[in-house]
């Protein structure tokens, strides 16, 4: 019982380490996008440039964390 509820707490942990880094990146990058904008005056262009570079590194982060843990769609 207790090796179980270690497991379910390790996939907790791993789902909300997961979310909150995809949405600090994209939520950085619309932050960092949108003072960068008000000081160059190229609204709303670097907003958006910004935070779709952070979808895709957050992206990326999600594959590489599931390979690093082994969670893959292959049939071995």
């Amino acid at each position: 019982m207790g090796d179980n509820r270690m497991t379910v707490l390790k996939a907790m942990a791993f789902g909300t380490s997961i979310a909150t880094t995809l949405a600090g990146l994209v939520g950085g990058g619309f932050l960092l996008g949108r003072f960068l904008d008000q000081r160059f005056g190229t609204q709303p262009w670097l907003s958006l440039l910004l935070m779709i570079l952070g979808l895709g590194l957050g992206g990326c982060y999600l594959v590489v964390t599931l390979r690093k843990f082994g969670v893959t769609d292959d049939k071995k």
